[in-house]
């Protein structure tokens, strides 16, 4: 790896994506203005021809103006005096990647770089609890590591100082006798908990873990039943019948990126074991909900009700059920009884009498050590929110000499910010390990800006069972530094984190190997045995949940924006929510019927309150909303962030409650309109498929009595008045399986990474003109307080009739030979008919040469793929560029391609199992061909007789 900080490719609008350094090491920049460049060329070319008039000379100038136009369509071009390595680098090949393994919260992946600059994430199929699988958070960690927002130096009382004098001024303040708070995420790294360990004999110091949206309450629960205070575990392939009371495990509870992937296997009509059950209880429509098969919407305390009937009804103390809850009480229980030691039970409530009660249904079933498991100990230290609110306590008492904050921002995301920012004032030395300036950092009087993930060194448990190791991609952009580093400094070692953790581990596995692969397995885990406790006293206290005045405020997370720590990223925000399709804001989300009744509308600007706080923000109606809940995003509301986040929204912290622990339900208030209106930025606004069969359907009953179950449609004759194609060589097609498409929305955000395409902001998405190549279509039926959910990722189709084609005048539309439809910008005029005459409206215009100006950023565009400029048509190309990379790997090998060797970006980011197929159907040996043999296979608008290569396998629900 070249030690090059600051890598680029030419963001101008001529959309090159040329590479300008990375390569070659940067000495000298020197930006010409036009007018030197044009006497480069010819200093004389315009004065000849102005006297001689010929048609030489015509020629001459014309030739000069057209070569000359694309480089002056580049705002600034760089004149460099480079020198080159002075030994060949082995491992860095101008124009192919290396790609390094490392981990990104807590998720095992492979970093993509070209020469030096990381721009692509993909899973690690390595790992035996992801298995290649990723998310949206990790798809858009490239774009954040060139947030432009980051730290430069280390500040001390607000000047930018060096290092060493920040080590020296940071050992002089931090006192041998007084108390050291460190506040840190949920840590699960062996090597760093190792050092803080050291830390602990050296200093007086307390290591507290802080997690903004918490689930302390698990831990809690889980040192109760089973005497120790660790995550749980899941197998959700082992699980027949799967019942979650407000657990969203698909998107933001728990891992669920493997949640995904074990749910999404047993969602197989064909698995071995057959296809589970999923039974869903919540109040507000979540991306779990919306995939169950049975899905009943409760408000919180309901929700606690049914828990404490289901827990009677499995041997718990007795309990008088709501006549309003006892059918799907009852329903739960003889789903759970028909199968006990293969169901599982999850609650998502942060309240450890809920959790415990859980822990005791999940007991009496004999589910632990079959579908849901308890380790002794995972290394790590997680989250307390008891543990933070009594540290506040005490700094408030004046009895912490010292606080340091490791990649949390509490000033923002604490329930009582003035409490803690009073308690802040009484600390003499307040540190801020961050990577950009936010509110926390903010009230710190030392900054020591850290490294970004793919600049660090670390280990993480990922499960009991897997350890997955960091490694950096980069060198560090910025001068900053690992945050164990300067961990060290205080302890007064020598040498690197690298070397602490190379020496932990070394003699434990194979260091090259585990570097290569990115994960170990280990066998060491041991489970811990419940501890005997009776779940009566907490089934009692749950009891006692008191109910509030008024509406129940809850607050939630997105799956993109999540705690708000990951709000500056724009991919991020422009990425639809799977169920509301909003963009760029939070909202209020009120029900059907609260809004008739009320006269609300989506895009009403109402006034949210609890008594203690208001907040003004835009109301969506939201089927699948309890009527007497309401509810809003965290995550928004920065007041000290980047351009992209600032005073985006409304923080909705201040509405979390603690008793015990954060509740994220337990506000009540008020709705009250305001009389103001703001247009929602949202990508479909409309949500009913008005009873054709875009999406087809069955039930897991009906299939297994006839395989074209929900796809026996009578086609009506078609006449063919297009020549045929001829469809020799490679042939590629794509299937996409609606059983196992949950609509996470991942693949939108790897898309935009690997196709370069651009964020065009929340007036543009107002107005209809997003730029997504992919979107996923959600659609509701029936009972609009309990609707069914069903999501359709829709991409251009690459129709061999494709309507598109024949009626562009230049075209700039074509099919290519192995049967895709690709666009061709350099001929494309803007005329639009393509996209009027496409039936699944897939393509995409653009409007403006949208803004690249950040000069960090652009760092992540991917030099294979083109930037598209103002006035050309654009839409999915099924990534040629890896189609071109896996043909020229193959020949380069001396082999035929295989199946497999070609990834599309949608497909390699989806956690689901076999979600998206790609490949050659002339293979009979590849997925992709048994897929379309499939009984469940069709095609959308199959009645257009445009023969599209993307098929659909039916939806299958076990009802």
């Amino acid at each position: 790896m070249s030690n090059i900080e600051n890598n680029n490719t030419c963001g101008s609008t001529c959309g090159c994506g040329t590479p300008t350094d990375g390569y070659w090491q940067d000495v000298e920049n020197k930006v010409l203005s036009k007018k030197e460049l044009t006497q480069e060329f010819d200093d004389n070319a315009f004065d000849s021809f102005s006297v001689q008039k010929t048609r030489r000379n015509f020629l001459k100038i014309m030739g000069f103006s057209v070569s000359a136009l694309p480089l002056t369509g580049c705002i600034k071009i760089p004149v460099r005096k480079a020198l080159p390595f002075i030994n060949k680098q082995n491992d860095v090949i101008p124009g192919v990647a290396n790609w390094y393994a490392s981990t990104y919260q807590g998720t095992p992946i492979l970093v993509k770089t070209r020469e030096g600059r990381p721009i692509k994430v993909e899973g690690n199929d390595k790992s035996m609890v992801t298995f290649g699988g990723t998310g949206s958070h990790d798809q858009a960690s490239v774009l954040s590591l060139y947030d432009s927002n980051r730290f430069r130096s280390a500040y001390v009382s607000g000047s930018a100082v060096e290092w060493d004098q920040f080590d020296s001024e940071m050992k002089k303040a931090l006192s041998a006798d007084g108390e050291i708070a460190l506040v840190t995420s949920s840590l699960s790294s062996p090597s760093e908990l190792a050092l803080i360990s050291e830390l602990k004999n050296k200093y007086n110091l307390k290591h507290i873990a802080y997690d903004a949206v918490s689930q302390s309450a698990q831990y809690d629960a889980n040192k109760i039943t089973h005497g120790a205070r660790v995550k749980s575990e899941y197998d959700f392939e082992k699980a027949n019948v799967v019942v979650s009371i407000g657990a969203d495990f698909l998107g933001t509870f728990g891992n669920h990126i493997s949640n995904t992937k074990q749910y999404t296997r047993r969602r197989s009509a064909k698995h071995e074991l057959g296809m589970n059950r999923h039974i869903q209880v919540e109040g507000i429509m979540s991306l779990t909900g919306s995939n169950a098969d049975f899905r009943y919407t409760k408000s919180t305390i309901d929700q606690r009700d049914i828990i404490l009937a289901v827990y009677a009804a499995l041997g718990g103390p007795a309990h008088k059920v709501k006549s309003e809850n006892k059918e799907v009480a009852a329903q739960i229980v003889k789903e759970l009884r028909a199968n006990a030691g293969k169901s599982l039970f999850l609650v998502g409530d942060n309240d450890v009498n809920a959790q415990v009660v859980a822990n005791k249904i999940n007991e009496s079933l004999g589910n632990y050590g079959n579908t849901v498991m308890v380790s002794q100990s995972q290394g790590e230290v997680l989250a307390s929110d008891e543990a933070f609110e009594d540290l506040v306590d005490r700094m408030n008492a004046g009895s912490v000499s010292a606080v340091m904050f490791v990649g949390v921002n509490p000033v923002y995301s604490f329930h009582n910010t003035a409490k803690l920012t009073k308690a802040l004032t009484k600390v003499k030395t307040r540190v801020s390990f961050a990577l950009s300036e936010d509110e926390t950092s903010k009230a710190c009087n030392f900054i020591a800006p850290a490294n970004h993930a793919f600049e660090s060194w670390s280990d993480t448990m990922v499960s009991s069972k897997e350890v997955s190791f960091t490694q950096p991609a980069i060198q560090p952009l910025f001068g900053t530094r690992m945050w164990s580093e300067t961990l060290m400094k205080l302890l007064g070692k020598e040498g690197s984190f690298y070397d602490y953790m190379k020496g932990r581990w070394e003699s434990k596995i194979s260091w090259n190997k585990a570097l290569h692969d990115g994960v170990v397995a280990l066998d060491n885990a041991s489970v811990a045995s419940a501890t005997g406790v009776s779940g009566s006293s907490y089934a009692e206290a749950l009891k006692k949940t008191k109910v509030g005045n008024g509406l129940n405020i809850v607050a939630y997370t997105k799956s993109a924006i999540g705690d708000g720590s990951h709000s500056n990223n724009p991919w991020l925000q422009e990425l639809p929510d799977p169920i509301t399709k909003a963009t760029w804001d939070n909202y209020v989300m009120v029900s059907p019927v609260y809004a008739k009744e009320n006269s609300i509308t989506s895009g009403d600007i109402v006034e949210l309150s609890n008594g203690s706080t208001t907040v003004k923000l835009p109301a969506i109606v939201q089927p699948g909303t309890d009527k007497n809940t309401v509810a809003v995003a965290l995550g928004y509301g920065r007041t000290v962030a980047g351009k992209v986040a600032k005073n985006l929204g409304a923080n909705i912290y201040p509405f979390v409650t603690y008793n015990g622990s954060f509740d994220y339900a337990g506000s009540y208030g008020s709705v009250k309109k305001t009389g103001a209106h703001k247009k929602l930025a949202q990508t479909q606004t409309h949500h009913s498929m008005e009873g054709r069969d875009i999406i087809r359907e069955t039930t897991f009953a009906e299939y297994i009595k006839n395989n074209k179950a929900g796809n026996e449609v009578s086609k009506p004759p078609m006449v063919q008045i297009y020549p045929g194609h001829k469809k020799d060589g490679h042939q590629w097609a794509m299937a996409i399986n609606l059983a196992s498409c949950t609509g996470c929305s991942s693949c939108i955000i790897s898309c935009h990474a690997e196709n370069n395409v651009p964020v065009v902001g929340r007036k543009e998405i107002a107005n209809k003109r997003d730029m997504h190549w992919l979107r996923i279509d959600r659609y509701y039926k029936g009972d609009e307080n309990q609707p069914e959910v069903a999501h359709m990722p829709m991409l251009c189709q690459h129709c061999d009739n494709a309507p598109c084609e024949n009626v562009c005048p230049v075209m700039a539309t074509v099919q290519s030979s192995d049967g895709l439809n690709q666009q061709v910008y350099n001929r494309c005029v803007g005329t639009r008919y393509c996209a009027n005459n496409c039936p699944y409206k897939v393509r995409r215009f653009n409007w403006f040469n949208y803004d690249r100006g950040d000069e960090y950023q652009k760092m992540a565009l991917n030099p294979d793929v083109s930037i598209r400029t103002r006035g050309i048509m654009e839409k999915c190309t099924m990534c040629i560029q890896r189609i071109q990379e896996g043909k020229l790997t193959a020949k380069r090998e001396r082999r035929d391609l295989q199946d497999g060797d070609i990834k599309l970006a949608c497909q390699q980011s989806c956690p689901a199992d076999d979600g998206i197929l790609f490949g050659d159907m002339n293979d009979p040996k590849s997925k992709i061909s048994q897929a379309l043999a499939d009984e469940r296979k069709y095609t959308v608008l199959e009645e257009l007789n445009v023969q599209p290569r993307v098929n659909y396998l039916t939806k299958i629900r076990n009802k």
